[in-house]
């Protein structure tokens, strides 16, 4: 499935600032499941974009602006073309102690995910659900989606009632809560149970579009305009599967990756300094449309 995507991201300062620093993490992840075509990014005012591979081998570019200014225009546009994920967990008998030991002979290459994070912790609530979902005997492939659905089931998506800087322990108490929140959890809950589990942020198709194939209409998905985060969980098969809480959903064509890493602090889609006592007011824009678009390349 082909995706054209734009993205703007501007903040505008109160006053003007005298310098500022950015790391951009916009660009979609070159995987089996996803290839990107084509990809730019433009930054006014007009600035040198330099760039780096991370720890968790996402692509970041940086800006730096060493005079005065009184707003930051970032736009990423791309185009990109993902698979449906064939890999799922392999023997449906595989039980959840047969995975964790499978894993003990990973724990070096895991270890990231399997640890609390700067946003995932084992708060309180998360070891109960981690042994209702994953006592030592149950199916794995089972336990997962009935822990998918769960959240899908007893959490309200709510936008606006969070914000990034949201922890578990804060989403547990209202169970109320956007994407991040709802991936947040589950990332919990699975490295409680000893099974590894890392944050995915990229893009989602909303909108409910017709199936070609059959004439019938693809349902309609839940999540922000700006972007999406779901989880992926490592099969002992050696593979990572993708789960989305947020619409109890296996990662499919609709979803596009950008970045993943323990939790939201490692891939938030841009992040810097400026220098100045001032203000600054934040306005996003996402366009995400089938097809790729008929612009030059640049």
């Amino acid at each position: 499935m082909l995706f054209h995507i734009e993205h703007i991201t501007e903040y505008r300062y109160s006053e003007t600032v005298t310098e500022s620093f950015s790391e951009i993490r916009l660009r979609p992840r070159d995987s089996l499941r996803q290839r990107v075509s084509r990809h730019y990014s433009r930054v006014e005012p007009a600035a040198v974009v330099e760039s780096y591979t991370d720890y968790f081998g996402n692509f970041v570019e940086t800006v730096s602006i060493p005079f005065r200014h009184q707003s930051l225009a970032v736009t990423s546009v791309c185009d990109v073309e993902t698979k449906p994920q064939l890999a799922e967990f392999p023997q449906s008998e595989l039980t959840v102690a047969d995975a964790q030991q499978l894993y003990s002979g990973l724990r070096r290459e895991l270890h990231d995910y399997l640890r609390p994070s700067h946003f995932v912790q084992f708060a309180p609530g998360v070891s109960e659900l981690a042994a209702e979902f994953f006592p030592p005997s149950a199916p794995l492939s089972e336990s997962l989606a009935s822990l998918n659905e769960y959240l899908f089931q007893h959490l309200r998506y709510r936008p606006g009632v969070t914000d990034c800087a949201t922890t578990v322990t804060e989403f547990l108490s209202t169970r109320e809560g956007v994407c991040q929140d709802f991936a947040h959890l589950m990332i919990s809950v699975c490295r409680a149970a000893g099974l590894p589990a890392r944050y995915v942020s990229g893009y989602i198709e909303t909108d409910p579009v017709v199936v070609k194939d059959d004439d019938r209409d693809a349902p309609e998905l839940i999540g922000a305009t700006a972007s999406h985060a779901w989880v992926e969980v490592y099969s002992p098969a050696g593979v990572w599967i993708g789960y989305d809480p947020t619409n109890n959903i296996l990662e499919g064509e609709r979803h596009v990756q950008i970045g993943i890493g323990r939790d939201y602090e490692d891939v938030p889609p841009l992040k810097g300094v400026y220098k100045g006592s001032h203000s600054q007011a934040l306005n996003v824009q996402v366009r995400v449309t089938r097809g790729e678009s008929g612009a030059p390349r640049n």
